[in-house]
């Protein structure tokens, strides 16, 4: 969250003075230290050249070291957790099979079977894909929020096309069918961009869609997240989705607290909060869980164990308790 200054903070004229003159200080000497570095250069080599600070380049190999560090260890531990933030962006084929057991306080335990898959199309450079789900409430037994539930899909097949894939973007494209009562076909489009500042990195996701069922929407989602003490990856996440259909946001905030015990087990400590924007801007309730997560044979089969408390308005914030088993088993590259 962002947080705004009070007007007196904002209105004192000695702040505000100090921190123009520092910026437009540094602001100019940037320039004059590049312009000399540039002047005896062929004119049509500046426009294509990256500015750049002499100074300043020392500090570029340990910034970019520290920034890979953190993307590296964030996505070795999406891996490990079966993350859809991983699905979405491996190149490689896959599909995870989960079985699991769901305990909720008031109803009785239940289990269900779920199917998620990735199969990359030969020759296609790895662009085009095939996806299939047969889980009509993805993550529901882990860390739903209600924009996630606005993004999950029913029994769908589709096909991906990648249309730009780096370390910094990426962008791709879904067309397919969901399978509900009837048919529901739907047109998805998702732009992602990694940033890094310093020891944190921003993740920044944007994805637009039409559903036949429902009409167009979006949903936006921004990742914060650095890693301290070597085991430890601290990420706060914001969402927010809008469907034209109710004409209201869907937001939630969470935290994450994952430690990494050893390379076959880790654990993910997260509180949270889920919110609407009509009929006002109201909190719908609160969110404490656990995952703990254990890789039990080589790197296909795992157990996880999910502890969880939510507090719903609807239930004037009651305490709601469950715990959920599953086994997951992977076929595929990850």
């Amino acid at each position: 969250m962002v947080q705004l200054l009070s007007p007196d903070t904002a209105s004192s004229p000695g702040i505000t003075c100090c921190c123009a003159a520092l910026f437009f200080s540094v602001a100019l000497n940037a320039t004059l230290l590049h312009a000399s570095e540039v002047t005896n250069k062929d004119p049509a080599e500046k426009t294509n050249e990256e500015p750049r600070i002499s100074l300043l380049e020392p500090l570029d190999g340990t910034r970019n070291a520290v920034s890979h560090q953190v993307t590296e260890f964030a996505n070795w531990l999406d891996n490990f957790f079966g993350d859809d933030r991983i699905y979405d962006e491996s190149q490689n084929s896959r599909l995870k099979l989960n079985l699991l057991q769901i305990n909720e306080e008031g109803y009785q335990p239940r289990f269900e079977t779920r199917l998620q898959g990735k199969l990359t199309l030969p020759n296609t450079q790895k662009r085009l894909k095939i996806l299939f789900e047969s889980d009509p409430e993805e993550n529901a037994d882990a860390d739903t929020t209600v924009v996630e539930a606005v993004e999950a899909q029913e029994q769908s097949l589709g096909l991906r096309y990648i249309q730009l894939s780096t370390d910094w973007l990426r962008a791709n494209t879904d067309v397919g069918v969901r399978l509900r009562s009837g048919l529901d076909t739907f047109v998805r489009f998702r732009l992602r961009g990694l940033f890094a500042l310093g020891h944190w990195n921003l993740r920044a996701t944007e994805t637009l869609f039409w559903r036949d069922s429902t009409g167009p929407g979006s949903t936006t989602r921004l990742d914060i997240e650095r890693r301290f003490a070597k085991t430890y990856l601290f990420r706060a996440t914001s969402r927010a989705a809008w469907l034209d259909e109710t004409r209201e946001f869907n937001m939630g905030q969470d935290f994450f607290l994952i430690h990494t015990i050893n390379k076959h087990r880790a654990v993910i400590y997260r509180t949270g909060l889920t919110a609407v924007s009509e009929p006002k801007m109201q909190t719908t309730g609160y969110i404490l869980s656990v995952r703990l997560r254990q890789q039990i044979h080589r790197d296909w089969l795992f157990f996880e164990i999910n502890p969880r408390v939510v507090y719903p308005r609807a239930e004037e914030f009651h305490a709601r308790h469950s715990l959920t088993f599953k086994l997951e088993v992977v076929f595929g590259g990850t």
